[in-house]
C-alpha cells in the first residue's frame, strides 16, 4: 500500500514513521521548505537559538516525552524563577499573588471541577448541558469571579492556553480540556522545552524516515476514486492508495476535493477556528533579568501580555507571547520588535540598553497556518467535533485540531496513533 502524508508538522511526521513500522510504503509532501510546521526552531548564528512556534511540554504529555526518549533527547526542565504578575501598576508574583485575584482563581476551578463531574467523554456526547456549548469563556470568568483584578487574572492565564480572548473560546470546549487537568499532581503546565528546540527533534524524525519527502509541495487539488487517490500540487500530480492530511483548517478550506467531502466535514473545517498569536523574541547582550534575580517570566496587563527567557543557546534571549486581540493589534505596528523594546523598557527601564535585535513571527498571517494552534469557538463541540477527524473514503485527517487534547503538541502526537490504524484497518472503499 502507498501512502502520502500532506504535511511534516509533528503530526505528520509522527504519523509516517508509525505507518513505516507497519511496513507501509510512505511519500512525504511539505509546503514550506522545512519540516516542523508550527514547530520552528531559529538558530541566527553567534549562539541565538529560540523558538519562533510551539516550546512548551507539560510535565504529563506522555507521548511528547516519550518520542523525546526515542531520539535520545533529554528535555530541559522550567526554570524555578519565580514569575511577575503585574497589573496595573503593582506587582506580585505567581506563587504569592494579591488575595482577590488568588480567591477568584479557586472559584474559578471550583466551578469549573463541579461542571466536569456531569460530563462524558468524547466531548460530543455532552448534549444534555448543550447551554455550556452556546456560552463563551468570558462569560463563564464574570459569573465566578467578583473582583476586577481576579478577572483579569484568570482570563490572562487561560487566555495564554486557549490562544485567544475568552469572548471568543466556547465553554464546553474549554471545560472538555480542563478535564485532562483535574488529576494533575500539582503543576506539571510548561514544565519542559526541547533541548537544541524542536526543530531538532523534527529533523530526528525526518532523518530516520525511508520515503521521500518533497518541500515547496502546496496541495490544492484531491480526486479520489475506487482505484486510489489523485494529489494535485502546484506544479506536478501523485498517485497514491491512500492520503493523510495533517495541514490546519485553513490550509484544508483551500483544497478542492472531487468528489466533495460530506457537509459536516466541511462545516466542522471551517467552523473550527485558530488561535491569533505571535512571537517577539530579542536577543540581549546579557540576562539581565536574571542579574535582578528574576526568571524573565512575566504576565502583565499591558500590551506584552507574557514573556519568559526564551535562550535555547549561548545567547540571552527574552521571549513575548501575545495573543487575541492585541496580537492582531500588534502586527499592524510598522515595527513590532521596537515597539515591544519600549513596552518593556516600561515596565524594566534598563532593558533597552543591553538590547542587540529582535524578531517578530506572525502566525496570524502565516500563509500555511494562519493561526497558532485551533480552539473551539461556542456551539463547535456538540454541533461540529465529532465530524473533523473521521476519513472521507481514502482520505484521512490528523493534526492537533482532530485530537481531544486540542491544541497541544501532544494532540498531534495523538492524531497520528489514532489515524495510523485507521489507514492500516480501514474497510475497502
Amino acid at each position: 500500500m502507498k501512502v502520502a502524508v500532506v504535511g511534516l508538522g509533528v503530526a505528520g511526521l509522527r504519523t509516517a514513521m508509525l505507518l513505516e513500522e507497519a511496513g507501509v510504503e510512505v511519500s512525504m509532501f511539505e509546503a514550506r521548505g522545512r519540516v516542523g510546521g508550527r514547530l520552528y526552531t531559529i538558530d541566527e548564528g553567534r549562539g541565538v537559538l529560540y523558538e519562533a512556534g510551539g516550546e512548551w511540554i507539560d510535565a504529563d504529555h506522555h507521548r511528547v516525552l516519550a518520542l523525546l526518549k526515542h531520539f535520545g533527547l533529554e528535555p530541559l526542565p522550567r526554570a524555578s524563577w519565580p514569575g511577575k504578575v503585574i497589573h496595573k501598576g503593582k506587582e506580585a508574583t505567581e506563587a504569592l499573588l494579591w488575595n482577590d485575584a488568588l480567591e477568584d482563581d479557586l472559584r474559578v476551578e471550583a466551578a469549573a471541577r463541579e461542571l466536569c463531574r456531569n460530563l462524558e467523554e468524547p466531548p460530543w456526547k455532552n448534549q444534555h448541558v448543550r447551554e455550556l456549548d452556546e456560552r463563551t469563556l468570558e462569560q463563564f470568568f464574570r459569573e465566578h469571579t467578583q473582583s476586577e483584578r481576579g478577572f483579569w487574572w484568570v482570563s490572562a492565564k487561560y487566555r495564554s492556553d486557549e490562544g485567544d480572548d475568552p469572548d471568543r473560546i466556547g465553554l464546553l470546549g474549554w471545560l472538555t480540556g480542563y478535564l485532562h487537568y483535574l488529576d494533575r499532581d500539582g503543576d506539571v503546565m510548561s514544565s519542559y522545552r526541547v533541548p537544541g528546540g524542536f526543530g531538532s527533534l523534527c529533523d530526528r524524525m525526518l532523518k530516520g524516515l525511508k520515503g521521500e519527502s518533497h518541500f515547496g509541495k502546496v496541495l490544492t487539488r484531491v480526486r479520489q476514486d475506487e482505484g486510489g487517490v489523485s494529489l494535485v500540487f502546484e506544479g506536478g500530480e501523485v498517485r497514491v492508495d491512500r492520503v493523510v492530511l495533517t495541514l490546519p483548517p485553513p490550509a484544508l478550506e483551500r483544497i478542492v476535493f472531487e468528489p466533495a467531502i460530506g457537509v459536516r466535514k466541511r462545516c466542522a473545517i471551517e467552523a473550527c477556528r485558530m488561535s491569533r498569536a505571535i512571537k517577539i523574541c530579542w536577543q540581549f547582550k546579557e540576562a539581565w533579568w536574571r542579574d535582578q534575580g528574576w526568571g524573565g517570566a512575566m504576565s502583565c496587563d499591558g500590551p506584552l501580555q507574557q514573556t519568559w527567557d526564551g535562550s535555547l543557546g549561548e545567547a540571552p534571549v527574552l521571549s513575548a507571547y501575545m495573543c487575541g486581540k492585541v496580537a492582531a493589534d500588534w502586527v499592524q505596528l510598522g515595527d513590532p520588535v521596537r515597539a515591544g523594546i519600549y513596552e518593556l523598557s516600561r515596565l524594566f527601564p534598563d532593558a533597552p540598553r543591553h538590547f542587540v535585535r529582535g524578531w517578530v513571527h506572525d502566525w496570524l498571517n502565516d500563509p500555511y497556518a494562519q493561526g497558532g494552534f485551533s480552539h473551539q469557538p461556542p456551539g463547535y463541540v456538540l454541533e461540529h467535533m465529532e465530524h473533523i477527524a473521521p476519513p472521507e473514503g481514502r482520505v484521512h485527517f490528523a493534526g492537533e485540531h482532530t485530537a481531544l487534547v486540542t491544541g497541544f503538541i501532544e494532540g498531534a502526537i495523538e492524531s497520528a496513533e489514532r489515524v495510523t490504524p485507521e489507514v492500516l484497518h480501514e474497510a475497502p472503499v
